[in-house]
């Protein structure tokens, strides 16, 4: 009896395989997941809201205001974002260790206080986060 000999190749694959790679890639993507921290906004919130009006310091700290419409008040001053991030600049040179509050109106939209927040931190100026408790 002769054998028939085949020469075409053949263009199934095992898909066993291909389980077991995907199985690992998952644990893998599982375990490294579990290691990344997200990036956050680093806050000083005062201890007691109610027993603390403002922060205490002995300092002169710089105080932006963000109103209930999304406008930014520095110092009593209304002004824009590019405003400033230019005066926090050129304070940031001028004082070594410079710290800002930042006083949200109770009904401020959460994105304006998270541009003000992020604008602080990429300068790397402190910011101290001053919210009523009314």
């Amino acid at each position: 009896m002769k054998l028939k000999e085949r020469r075409e190749i053949s263009s199934e694959m095992g898909m066993s395989s291909m389980t077991d790679i995907i199985f690992i890639l998952l644990i893998f993507f599982m375990m490294v997941s579990t290691l990344v921290h997200p990036s956050a906004l680093n806050l000083t919130l005062p201890s007691n809201a109610k027993a603390v009006n403002k922060p205490a310091t002995t300092e002169h700290l710089d105080d932006i205001g963000i109103t209930a419409s999304g406008g930014f008040i520095l110092n009593g001053v209304t002004n824009k974002p590019e405003q400033i991030k230019m005066f926090l600049e050129r304070n940031k040179i001028k004082k070594k260790d410079y710290k800002v509050t930042v006083s949200p109106d109770t009904k401020a939209p959460v994105e304006k206080v998270v541009q003000i927040l992020d604008m602080t931190q990429s300068l790397g100026i402190t910011s101290i986060l001053h919210a009523d408790s009314e």
